[in-house]
């Protein structure tokens, strides 16, 4: 889905939009040459997460709502009229999925579908869906709000089940998680204020919608339905599908550099406490015999402070790297995320033609897997003084997008 918006939004920007389009696309799809193995990031930036409050607290309060007694009414009405069409089968799955869903949040679990649960309500999911095909007006409207409750717990036990997983490989199915997230908060909102069944719009539907096409693995979204994504982040969130999406990529990869330097800081206070240890050490062998047990502590440290001081550096050069690449990916966001007299009100025009130069420059280290190292000294001037622009942007976007809870 990534690349294919990339490809959508690109082909109606200019020239310099889609140069920033392309680099950030080419980051994420090659975010281990860029910040490190996507696992290692899932890692730090997994406890930072919300998994949300409990997916009951919203479906059984919508239960009690009087919008949706009134559409259980309503149902009941377009039920008897499927029993009349000779439908029985199916008006029977429709009554056990209505009830299950209806029982499963007024039972008040506390907590998200799992396992068995969460496939039954998959399997409800496809008698609701069938009776919505077969009825229209109002009877359409009421049983799809019950379809709509089944599908939101669906997501919301998927979303939980993504983020609780110990090990993440595929860096667009992060991106992917996180915009169901934001997708399903936007969603709660909007159905804390619904006060009647037509109050519930296209808008809604598709949000869930999405989000359950999103969150798989083997995600499969249409060109259409990426283009109406695109669409609707624009009206609700103020920014394209794009952006939309790799802000959390932004906001991941700096957290990740964030925790990565305090990593860096509490080792090199180690280290520097073992150099001290290691000279006093070596100043007292000389006029006296050491205890076995600093001799062997002298001996270890001659082993291990070379190795940690490489490795030391090794870290050092990587965060300065990291640090680039994420305000650069900022840089082009907000290029992405703002119109060229945007950009002229707050003086940052000359950044079009600099941000080309430099998202080139990154669409070749991605498609030819050049480190940081191997750049030339321009190189990595050109880059460094870009990233530096959009340094304190970046933190920013980064302390907001993790101070709201997406799932709250």
């Amino acid at each position: 889905m990534v690349s294919r918006a990339v490809s959508t939004v690109s082909s109606v920007v200019s020239k310099v939009k889609e140069v920033a389009g392309k680099a950030i696309g080419f980051m994420a799809e090659k975010a281990e040459g860029f910040i490190g193995k996507v696992s290692q990031m899932w890692e730090r930036i997994k406890p930072h997460i919300s998994t949300g409050r409990k997916v009951l607290m919203m479906a059984a309060g919508m239960v009690t709502t009087p919008w949706l007694k009134g559409a259980l009414m309503v149902i009941d009405r377009g039920l008897a009229w499927l029993e009349k069409l000779d439908k029985q089968p199916l008006v029977n799955k429709a009554q056990k999925a209505i009830q299950w869903v209806i029982e499963w949040c007024k039972n008040a679990h506390q907590k998200q579908l799992e396992n068995e649960a969460l496939e039954e309500a998959r399997r409800h999911a496809e008698a609701l869906e069938a009776a919505e095909r077969e009825l229209e007006g109002s009877e359409k409207e009421a049983i799809s709000a019950i379809a709509m409750i089944n599908h939101y717990m669906i997501a919301k036990a998927e979303v939980d089940i993504a983020v609780k997983r110990d090990d993440l490989q595929d860096f667009e199915y992060f991106l992917r998680l996180r915009a169901v997230q934001k997708l399903l908060a936007f969603y709660e909102k909007r159905i804390e204020a619904v006060k009647d069944v037509s109050d519930i719009d296209n808008d809604m539907r598709f949000l869930l919608f999405a989000a359950n096409a999103l969150i798989k693995q083997d995600a499969e979204f249409s060109e259409a339905n990426t283009l109406r994504l695109d669409e609707l982040t624009s009206r609700q969130f103020g920014k394209p599908i794009i952006p939309f999406i790799f802000e959390e990529m932004i906001i991941a990869w700096e957290k990740s550099r964030q925790i990565l330097e305090e990593e860096w800081e509490a080792k090199n206070k180690t280290l520097a406490k073992e150099r001290i240890l290691h000279n006093r050490l070596v100043r007292a062998q000389k006029y006296e015999e050491l205890e076995p047990a600093e001799l062997i502590a002298l001996n270890d440290l001659a082993i291990t402070l070379p190795r940690d001081t490489a490795a030391l550096e090794s870290l050092s050069n990587d965060l300065l790297a990291r640090r680039n690449y994420v305000n650069a990916a900022e840089g082009f966001l907000q290029m992405l995320e703002k119109d060229e007299q945007q950009l002229i009100r707050e003086g940052k025009e000359y950044l079009l033609e600099q941000g080309a130069q430099v998202g080139s420059l990154l669409i070749d280290c991605s498609q030819n897997n050049r480190a940081w190292s191997s750049l030339l000294p321009e190189e990595q001037s050109l880059i460094n003084d870009f990233a530096n622009i959009f340094a304190a942007d970046c933190q920013q976007r980064t302390q907001q997008g993790l101070l709201v809870e997406v799932m709250a």
